[in-house]
């Protein structure tokens, strides 16, 4: 990280949230690197304080989820083009402006005067002018910003009000109407709850919670997810002996309904091909009470790695690892399981809360594309069947 010289020394900056949040989305930003790896490796090797490393989140994943909101809120406010500013100032000010328009809990002043503090450390005097001018008119204009019209023109006005590329809201608006597609923004910009499934293998849900209470964890029951938990924590939940020990695995609520629709038994042969990262591939593991066998199937190594860590901290025995193109299916594994899971690649517009660098991502075209890579691997799932087998897409 760069370094700040005062008096002809130099020193490194203090890292606090707001150092860590610039860099992990100036390397998401220059990079192209998913948020989700970034700030999980910046995590793992700051030493921050709970508050903190909550704070580092909510900016990061905050930042990116409203991108094209704050670069328009900034502009309005430049004398030259966003672009030509580096990216360490570009999210500077995006940070600066994220905590006056959507973090209430952060005072104005301290938002403005944090991100002139940044501007120095990765600046200049001139940088932390330009910062503490824009982010100042800002903090005054907030209330009354010239937002697009929602009658005259829904489709920038919802593109800019929540944040989504123009193409999207343009495909959702022409298939929902502007109040389901309005509804359906507003929901895609909330905070996901943290729900983790419990691995039934060793305890009960019940037992779970009282284990997570023990270490400090409010647990809260899922809705529909029999075996799922919704957890409030403030430090790193890896650090949990929950965790560690293998008790449950962080899940959406709607990924573990999944499984249970396969409805695989014991000692069955089940084929799960898109398998990693393996949240899945280890609840059938469960739903067959570690008896049979499963093959694990992705076309990467490195993925497959993530299935593997995942059993092996669970207990579980039946998972094969196997690296295979599932457009082009091997003779071996045609027509011999009982079960197949077919978790195909998708736009992910259905998560984009959960992974809201996604829909910066994604261009019109990969929905064709996608289309078609999901009807190949279709084609040879089916073929993986034994006669009467199941199978779920």
């Amino acid at each position: 990280m760069p370094s700040s010289k005062k008096n002809g020394t130099s020193k490194v900056a203090v890292i606090n949230a707001r150092d860590a949040a610039l860099e992990v989305l100036k390397e998401v930003e220059e990079k192209e690197a998913y948020l989700n790896l970034v700030l999980n490796r910046v995590l793992s090797r700051q030493s921050l304080s709970g508050t903190e490393r909550a704070l580092l989140t909510e900016l990061s994943y905050g930042v990116i989820q409203r991108l094209n909101t704050l670069d328009w809120v900034i502009t309005l406010y430049l004398t030259h083009p966003l672009e030509k500013l580096t990216p360490w100032v570009r999210n500077i000010l995006r940070l600066g402006t994220y905590q006056l328009l959507f973090l209430d809990r952060v005072p104005d002043s301290a938002a403005v005067d944090e991100s002139v503090k940044l501007a120095y450390r990765y600046g200049h005097k001139g940088v932390a002018g330009l910062v503490n001018a824009v982010l100042r008119k800002i903090s005054v204009t907030k209330e009354s910003l010239p937002w697009p019209s929602r009658e005259k023109n829904p489709e920038l006005y919802l593109s800019l009000r929540y944040s989504y590329p123009l193409w999207m809201i343009r495909r959702w608006l022409k298939n929902m109407g502007i109040d389901e597609t309005e509804a359906f923004c507003s929901d895609g910009n909330l905070a996901p709850p943290l729900t983790v499934r419990t691995n039934t293998l060793r305890l009960s849900r019940g037992e779970l919670k009282k284990k997570l209470d023990l270490e400090g964890v409010k647990a809260e029951d899922c809705r529909y997810a029999p075996e799922g938990l919704q957890l409030k924590l403030s430090d790193r939940l890896v650090d949990l002996t929950s965790f560690r020990e293998g008790f449950f695995q962080v899940q959406g609520e709607a990924s573990m309904l999944v499984a249970p629709l396969l409805n695989p038994q014991p000692g069955e042969s089940v084929l799960d091909l898109c398998s990693a990262p393996g949240g899945k591939t280890v609840h059938l593991a469960m739903l067959m009470q570690n008896q049979g066998n499963i093959i694990a199937a992705d076309l990467y190594p490195h993925r497959l790695k993530l299935v593997q860590d995942a059993a092996r901290r669970q207990g579980i025995k039946i998972i094969n690892l196997e690296k295979i193109d599932g457009r082009s299916l091997p003779a071996d594994k045609k027509e011999v399981f009982q079960r197949v899971l077919l978790d195909v690649p998708c736009s992910g517009h259905g998560v984009i809360r959960r992974k809201g660098d996604l829909k910066w991502r994604r261009q019109p075209e990969d929905i064709a594309s996608l289309s078609q890579l999901q009807l190949q691997l279709l084609k040879e799932a089916f073929k993986a069947l034994s006669p009467g087998g199941g199978l779920v897409i």
